[in-house]
């Protein structure tokens, strides 16, 4: 097998005599992990479809494992590459099972029926995206993370060297967005499979990718390794947006931080250093606005895996972690309050409290003669309150010297 899966050679598209790829070339290893950046309408789709031939370009060659696609036949190129489209009608009467069993396909004759190695394919390939036990059920009654693994499934089936996948996280939520590429990069690492995604979260990419290709008016702007693309300036110059780069401590990549106008003004921010109390999704909003304000934030104490936590580290924050589903560590209550002495201000954000995370209203509490703390109280107390009564005692402590707000919307005008 060549090094080089994919070799893209000064190809260029047109749609009705508009440019919409002009002399695109790159390659791709064994193994990478490359995403398609840009901004709407420079041409990421568009970029698939010339190298998976549903589109042929006017100029320009694409070779997969060293053959030209153009002199491939349509099963012999399927066996290669497999793709994910952003859009895809399946028959709502189709079982799991017969959806990724249509990507052994391109292996099978006219009316030739499975044999047993395609259907140990199909059902690695179910497991490799975790909807074995799914085989079952019918396509329209999964979620869009389900579905969206089920059509992975069925591409994985194919057995190719080379994935082609159209924003496959669009439309998913934090937890499935960081669940799915991390699946993918799997793929990458331990199947040595080569995929190239086109995504729109750069700080998604920056996390997962190994390469980058940047898109600006139909051409590449940049492309190699993340500290080589992901640059202040580029990012400028190809999504005209003002951004910080950061790499936290122990981080290789590179976190872009957006930043808005009123980020800008650093002097008009009350603080330097925020300690968050969030957790379960309760502070998605939250921590995003901090980013955007260029705040240094600070987290804790959230388990691995908790949608928060994912949010704080797609964000490159100094998270306070503590394994899944373990209740706080001593340890970690230490290094807890020692974030929030670091902080110029403390915010709990409106999350319920049950027996695992009582103890991050204790470290409030510790505190709350030397520091500023806001509460944000969407709910009542009471409402959050899982501890029979434990968490509402303390809560309301705090309360009477803290800064209560309604929403996050009110805190903006503050913070």
């Amino acid at each position: 097998m060549p090094d080089k899966i994919l070799k893209v050679e000064k190809i260029s598209f047109k749609y009705d005599r508009k440019n919409v790829l002009n002399d695109i070339s790159f390659t791709l290893e064994v193994g990478d992990f490359v995403g398609i950046l840009g901004p709407n309408g420079c041409g990421k789709t568009t970029l698939l479809k010339n190298i998976n031939r549903w589109l042929k370009p006017d100029q320009g060659t694409v070779y997969i494992d060293g053959s030209n696609i153009f002199q491939l036949s349509v099963k012999d190129l399927a066996k290669r590459v497999a793709t994910v489209p952003q859009d895809t009608s399946l028959d709502v009467s189709f079982r799991v099972e017969q959806v990724v069993s249509m990507g052994r396909n391109p292996h099978l004759g006219s009316f030739e029926r499975e044999r047993r190695r395609d259907i140990c394919v199909v059902e690695d390939a179910m497991k490799t995206m975790d909807v074995l036990h799914l085989r079952d059920k019918l396509i329209n009654q999964l979620s869009g993370g389900e579905r969206q693994r089920v059509l992975i499934a069925r591409a994985l089936a194919q057995e190719p060297t080379l994935l082609l996948l159209d924003e496959p996280t669009s439309h998913l939520d934090i937890n499935y967005q960081w669940e799915l590429l991390e699946l993918l990069k799997n793929l990458c690492t331990k199947k040595s499979l080569t995929i190239l995604v086109v995504l729109h979260d750069i700080n998604l990419a920056s996390m997962f990718c190994n390469k980058v290709i940047l898109l600006k008016e139909h051409r590449i702007f940049k492309t190699g390794t993340l500290n080589e693309v992901i640059t202040e300036q580029n990012i400028k110059e190809v999504f005209n947006m003002n951004v910080r780069i950061e790499y936290p401590e122990g981080r290789k990549q590179p976190v872009i931080i957006f930043l808005n106008p009123a980020t800008e003004d650093f002097h008009g921010r009350p603080f330097e250093r925020l300690h968050v109390i969030c957790g379960g999704g309760e502070g998605e909003k939250l921590l995003y606005y901090l980013s955007q304000r260029g705040y240094k934030v600070t987290t804790g104490v959230l388990n691995k895996g908790d949608t928060d936590w994912k949010i704080a580290r797609l964000l490159g924050f100094t998270i306070v972690e503590e394994a899944p589903f373990s209740p706080i560590s001593e340890e970690k209550i230490t290094e807890n309050i020692h974030q929030i002495n670091q902080s110029d201000a403390v915010i709990l954000a409106n999350i319920p409290f049950g027996s695992g995370n009582l103890v991050n209203l204790s470290c409030i509490k510790q505190v709350l003669a030397q520091k500023k703390i806001f509460i944000l109280e969407e709910r009542d107390i009471e409402e959050r309150d899982y501890t029979n009564g434990k968490a509402a005692q303390i809560y309301n402590e705090i309360k009477k010297r803290a800064t209560v707000l309604a929403s996050l919307e009110d805190l903006k005008k503050i913070i």
